[in-house]
Parts: C-alpha cells; sequence; structure tokens
C-alpha cells in the first residue's frame, strides 16, 4: 500500500533520552538522541519533537548511543546505534546531510552499547572542530576509529577492549584528542546482567593523543569520566563529570586534578555557558526513592570556573509544570543524563532525563517540560481495542500503568496508579468487556510479583481482584531488574463471549509459584485456578524464559519482562462455547473445549523449535469465520488452522523466508500481521495488511519511520481504522477506510 498514511498518536515515543544538541547557526533547531527510538529533532526551541529514523533497517538502529552535528555545516550529522546480542557488541555509523531527515550506514567495525550502562554519558563521536572532514568514534569494546573523509572510510586508532564514555577534539589545540573510559560496574547490576559483558584489561582512565591518536599517554586513572567540557579562555582547563567523583577541575591538560563538587549519586553531565565561562552547570542521576537528603532535581552550578557548586534550588512541586500527571516531582529530577545551556538566551536551560527533554527560563530555577510532546517515554506491550465502542483503544506498556484513546489513537490518558507502593508499574495485558462497556480489566507488574486490576473504562475505581507473588527466578545468572524477574506475571486477560463476567487470566512464571491458568465467573472478584495445560517437563513458561525473555524479544539484553510480548497466548473461540487456546513460546498450543478441566496439544504440525529463533508469540481465533484459527511466529511467520487447530498452513509469506509475525489482527477476511526486526531474526519492519483472507497483502511500510519495533496491531470495533503499537516509537492509527 503505497499510499498508506499511519497517524502517529500525540504520546509519540522516545525512551531514556540520553542526549542534546542544538545548531548553533540556528538554535531554535535542537536533536536529542534516545536509547531505543533514535533520534529526534525539534524546530521551535524544544518545546515539539518528532522522530528522524528514516534509512535505519536493522533491530540495533533505533538504539542511539552517540550523535554529533557539524560545526562547520549544519546539515551534518552522524549518529551511532548499537546493542549486545549473544555476547557480541556490534553497532552501525550513520551519516544525514540534510539535518537529520534521512540517514545512510556508512560504517559497521564501531561498537555501540546503545541501550546499556554508558548509553547516558559523554557523547563518543565527534567532528574536528578545526578539520571539517576528520570524524572519531569510540566503541564499547572495538576502539577508537577515525575517518579523514567525512566518514566514507575508517581507520583503527587503538584503546580496543575499553568502555569508551566520551571522546573529544580539543577546542584549541588541533590534533590532540581525550578519551575518558569507564572500567568495571562495582555496584549490583543495574541495567544490564554482568554476565553479557566482559572484564576489561584496565581501571578507568583518561587518555590523550597529541597526533591523531597515533600514540595514547594516561592522564588520569582510577576515575570514571562521563563527560567532558573544556574552558574556552584558558585551553589548559577542563571540567570532568566523574560519577562516583562528583565534579573534578584540572588546569594543566588533564594531568592532575581536584575535586570540587561531591554528589550521593553520580554526576555525568557537565556543561559550559557559552556566555559566560566561568558559569558551569552539573547534573546527578538521582533516582526516585524519595531520600529527605537528595534533591528531586540535581541541578548545580558554579559561578567561579567550577571552584565552588551550589544547587540551583531545591525544587518543589511549584517549579515543575506541563508534565504528566502521573510525574510527581522526584520523577521530573530523575536519571538526569544530560544538562545544557542555549546558544542564544544565557537563562535558558535543557535537561533530558528519562521522559524526554524539559526547559528552564530562569537557570534552572523552574522547569517546563511542554508535555514532552513528541517524545515521550512510551513502549508499548499490547494494545487492544473496546469491543462494543469504536474508537476506544488502550494500551499496555513499560514503565507505566495503562492508558486509554477515545478518539481512535489520536491522544491518550493514563489511568491512574491502583497502590502507592507500585509508584511505576509495568502494565502488561489489557482487555474491556463486551457485556458490560465500563468494565476493563488489566494486569501490573511490580516489585516481588504481579496483580490484575479492575476498572472503570475512564481508568477510575481501579480494584486489585487478584495478586500472586513469587521470589525472584533463581536461574542461572543474575538478572537486571530483579522486579521483572519475579516469579509471576500477567501473560494475558480474555473474556468468555458467552458468559457475562467470566474471564480468563494467563499468568506466566513459575508454575509451582503461582503461574498457570486461571478463570473468573464474577467479574473478577473470585478466582479459580484450572488444570495445567503443559506436560510435566515444564515447570515454568516461558519454558526458555533467559533466551526468550532476556535474549530473543527483549529491549535491553536480559532486562526480563520489558516489552517482550504480552496479552497474545491465549484466546477464547467465540464460535464454540468452552473452547479455549493456550499458547506456550517452544512447546505448542494448547486447546481446551470444557472451559479449561482438559487439555490437548494441537501444535505438532507447527513449526516449533524449526530454528532457536522459531517460537510462537501469538494465537488469535477469527470471530467471523468459526473454527479459523492463527498462530504467529518469531522467524517462521504467520500460520493458519481452519479445523481449531486440528491442522495447519502456513498462510505468510508462502516461500521459505524470516519474517516474525510479532503480532496479528483478525477478523473475517481482515488480516494484519505486526513485524519487528530482531538480532537473532533479522527482517524488516512492517505491517502488512490481507483484505481477502490471505489471498494478497499490501505493505503498509513507512521508510520514515525506520527499524520500528512493531509489538501489537489491532482492529477497532467497525474495523475502520487498525491500531499499531511499537517499542519505542509510541502508537499509530491506519484508516481502513476512506
Amino acid at each position: 500500500m503505497t499510499s498508506a498514511q499511519w497517524q502517529q498518536s500525540t504520546l509519540h515515543g522516545g525512551g531514556f533520552i540520553t542526549g542534546i544538541l542544538q545548531n548553533l547557526n540556528q538554535p531554535e533547531i535542537l536533536y536529542a538522541r534516545a536509547d531505543v527510538a533514535g533520534v529526534f529533532k525539534s524546530v521551535d526551541g524544544g518545546k515539539t519533537w518528532a522522530a528522524k529514523n528514516h534509512g535505519m533497517t536493522d533491530c540495533h538502529q533505533h538504539d542511539v548511543r552517540s550523535f554529533a552535528l557539524s560545526p562547520h555545516d549544519p546539515n551534518l550529522m552522524f549518529r551511532g546505534s548499537g546493542s549486545v546480542r549473544g555476547h557480541n557488541c556490534f553497532g552501525t555509523i550513520h551519516r544525514s546531510i540534510d539535518g537529520g531527515e534521512s540517514w545512510t550506514p556508512i560504517c559497521r567495525e564501531v561498537d555501540f552499547y546503545g541501550n546499556g550502562e554508558t548509553r547516558q554519558y559523554g557523547e563518543v563521536i565527534q567532528i574536528d572542530p578545526h578539520r571539517p572532514d576528520v570524524v572519531i568514534a569510540g566503541g564499547y569494546s572495538a576502539g577508537l576509529w577515525m575517518s579523514r573523509d567525512t566518514g566514507e572510510h575508517w581507520n583503527y586508532l587503538g584503546l580496543k577492549d575499553e568502555r569508551i564514555a566520551c571522546v573529544c577534539f580539543h577546542p584549541a589545540r588541533t590534533s590532540v584528542i581525550f578519551v575518558g573510559t569507564i572500567g568495571k560496574f562495582d555496584l549490583d547490576p543495574v541495567f544490564v546482567a554482568q554476565q553479557y559483558d566482559y572484564v576489561r584489561p584496565n581501571p578507568p582512565r583518561l587518555y590523550r593523543s597529541c597526533d591523531d591518536g597515533a600514540t595514547w599517554e594516561v592522564m588520569c586513572e582510577g576515575v570514571d569520566m562521563g563527560e567532558l567540557a573544556f574552558d574556552p579562555a584558558l585551553p589548559d582547563t577542563i571540567y570532568a563529570a566523574c560519577l562516583r567523583d562528583g565534579v573534578m577541575k584540572s588546569t594543566d591538560g588533564g594531568r592532575t586534578w581536584q575535586a570540587h563538587l561531591f554528589s550521593k549519586y553520580p554526576v555525568g553531565s557537565i556543561t559550559v555557558d557559552p556566555h559566560n565561562p566561568m558559569r558551569l552547570y552539573a547534573a546527578a542521576e538521582t533516582f526516585p526513592n524519595f531520600d529527605p537528603d537528595v534533591p528531586p532535581i540535581g541541578v548545580y552550578t558554579s559561578d567561579d570556573g567550577g571552584e565552588s557548586w551550589r544547587l540551583v534550588r531545591w525544587h518543589t512541586d511549584a517549579d515543575i509544570r506541563n508534565y504528566p500527571a502521573y510525574m510527581t516531582l522526584e520523577y521530573a529530577g530523575w536519571a538526569i543524563s544530560k544538562i545544557r545551556v542555549d546558544a542564544r538566551k544565557a537563562n535558558r536551560l535543557y535537561i533530558s532525563n528519562w521522559y524526554g527533554v524539559s526547559i528552564s527560563e530562569d537557570s534552572g530555577c523552574t522547569w517546563d517540560a511542554n508535555h514532552f510532546a513528541g517524545m515521550e517515554n512510551i513502549c508499548i506491550e499490547n494494545m487492544g481495542a473496546h469491543p462494543t465502542q469504536p474508537g476506544t483503544v488502550f494500551m499496555v506498556m513499560a514503565d507505566h500503568a495503562p492508558k486509554i484513546s477515545t478518539d481512535a489513537g489520536q491522544t491518550f490518558t493514563a489511568f491512574p496508579r491502583p497502590t502507592v507502593d507500585q509508584p511505576q508499574p509495568d502494565s502488561t495485558a489489557v482487555v474491556a468487556s463486551r457485556f458490560d462497556p465500563e468494565v476493563v480489566l488489566y494486569g501490573i507488574k511490580g516489585s516481588g510479583g504481579c496483580s490484575i486490576v479492575r476498572s472503570k473504562r475512564d481508568g477510575s475505581d481501579p480494584q486489585i481482584v487478584m495478586q500472586r507473588f513469587a521470589a525472584a527466578d533463581t536461574e542461572a545468572g543474575r538478572l537486571a531488574f530483579q522486579s521483572r524477574a519475579a516469579g509471576v506475571s500477567v501473560q494475558a486477560l480474555a473474556e468468555d463471549p458467552f458468559h457475562p463476567g467470566k474471564f480468563y487470566a494467563y499468568l506466566d512464571g513459575i508454575l509451582a509459584a503461582g503461574a498457570g491458568i486461571y478463570h473468573t465467573l464474577d467479574w473478577g472478584e473470585h478466582w479459580e485456578r484450572l488444570a495445567n495445560p503443559f506436560p510435566p517437563s515444564i515447570q515454568r513458561v516461558p519454558h526458555q524464559r533467559e533466551w526468550i525473555e532476556n535474549e530473543l524479544l527483549s529491549v535491553v539484553v536480559a532486562q526480563t519482562k520489558n516489552v517482550c510480548g504480552t496479552n497474545q497466548l491465549m484466546c477464547v473461540d467465540p464460535h464454540q462455547p468452552d473452547t479455549l487456546y493456550v499458547g506456550e513460546w517452544t512447546e505448542g498450543i494448547f486447546r481446551s473445549m470444557d472451559g479449561g478441566q482438559h487439555w490437548e496439544n494441537v501444535g505438532a504440525a507447527l513449526p516449533l523449535r524449526r530454528d532457536r529463533a522459531s517460537v510462537l508469540n501469538v494465537i488469535h481465533s477469527d470471530d467471523q469465520q468459526a473454527g479459523v484459527l492463527y498462530a504467529g511466529f518469531i522467524r517462521e511467520g504467520l500460520w493458519r488452522s481452519r479445523d481449531y487447530g486440528a491442522s495447519w498452513e502456513k498462510l505468510y509469506p508462502k516461500e521459505d523466508s524470516i519474517f516474525n509475525a510479532t503480532s496479528v489482527a483478525v477478523s473475517g477476511g481482515l488480516i494484519a500481521i505486526g513485524c519487528e526486526p530482531l538480532y537473532w531474526s533479522p527482517c524488516r519492519s512492517a505491517v502488512i495488511i490481507s483484505r481477502d483472507g490471505g489471498d494478497t497483502w499490501e505493505d503498509t511500510s513507512d521508510p520514515d519511520l525506520g527499524a520500528i519495533r512493531w509489538k501489537t496491531v489491532v482492529f477497532d470495533a467497525d474495523r475502520d481504522n487498525l491500531y499499531a503499537g511499537s517499542c519505542g516509537n509510541s502508537a499509530f492509527c491506519l484508516r481502513l477506510h476512506t
């Protein structure tokens, strides 16, 4: 479908915003980079943003670790993206010659970890301020590389196996390069399980080369340097945001350092005010643990060249405005990754953090989020359309409670959080009732377990109707987010179409800890566990959790249950009472025809285990045709049964090519498949549609969206709209009838 016009929700998407650049020739143009959603551009001084990912094709290319804007040509940009899978670091450098509107891959020699532990530190790509054709790029393990022809060719300069945190050309001295590295992470793994990394050969260091990288000398050792800044008037004066050591200053070109600011939390960003070189700003990466000794927004300033520092302000609720309703003051200052001073207005500051970019017009005293227009942190797990109310659609996602749209996906509002002890839950599955339009059930996952919540259609009156808690998983390896590694999670929720008040719930996790299939006959007031559909050899679902949730589908390797697919492995047959299907990623599809009392495996003919990546991802009954059942696979595409699962045929693609049927929407002859690119199952990002039961297919892909990770597709109740949700780039709607 060459004329497909996807309309993006006003939420847009983003992820963790880890960097900010400003066009000095046109200061109203800014750029931001994100860990899962690519590069964003603003043309109105940072008030609104739009993603710029045209040219991205691979799974890792929206995981941006660094970018650079040429000081010689405001249309020339570079971006470095990458990830880690199978203990392998990899990446791509792209170049843009039109101000980020489109990108071309130019190098795959340098690896980056765009969603890893160093993502919020200094830039590792920089263009020489003296020579417009010279570019350097520092990898996560591949060392430092240089191009002397604007990115056409690259040469290795050393420092292989160092974890590079920042690279800088000296602003006043030609051929002088500084590289800051990070050593061993001593703290408990916050983001990436340590077994996916490797022991670095050296402690953290600051390196300097005075001959374009031909030789290197160690200027400083034992200090993790996240970002460097140079005094424009004093060539030997350098400032460093040193993570565990606060802000340090050198007045001899980096040979010796003195500490001048200590923070309880890491200081990851520092900048010199371009209007006054004696004024500096630094930002700490605070965590919203409501510590009374930690300022809510950790922004500090110095007026004497970094010799002394003060907190800009101990902010209160009155100091922040235009933030989403679910964000308290502590979240406004959580995980600040960058602080920058506007090139045109001395009192205007920008900070980027977990949610987006905020602006201050009074040197940091007050902050305005501008509703994070265009870049809010939205990584969608699943979307569900209301079965009787066209235009009403719900979404669930990592780090958020559910959201609802009543205007066909144009705008979304958040459900209130159901409990105070889960300030930032993941929401994992959602279903609205056809019998009572005001009833919605959804799953949430917080520390220690999961809950099923019943609320009204607008999210009001949330009531927890089921809770299951279990000890953290004890499988081999230390997992990154222990809250997401807990024993149970709500995989799917479904309403019985024949019995008002009857719902089914599929909890994945450790079976002995409460995972399995449940039903309620009274709108969730009471739940009964049904017979176990799985063979005795399966002790937990997913059966191969380490592979499926931590490696194959996860956003960050080892970040368990973070946008790895939910609400897709259970469906209730709409034509035959008491018939339901449950899928297990690697073992098959299990059918019950007596309401969950007895089960049989009807998936033996499906391509399970044909390849390690050949895992079942979605099952879906056709609401218009009796007996028609669909099964979507990673790698193996879409399969169909016309006899309640007794036999199967491959529907798309007909040829034996790789295609990831991440999500499927079906209604009679109308079928949609969402496909995400994956490292272990490489294929293009796409949403394809058939209007004739799979005989012909239309490609609705928009190249401007890049390598978007589609996680969910669903038709509206009247089949006029197709909704699609993504990991990082939010929600979209395609009008099917114009």
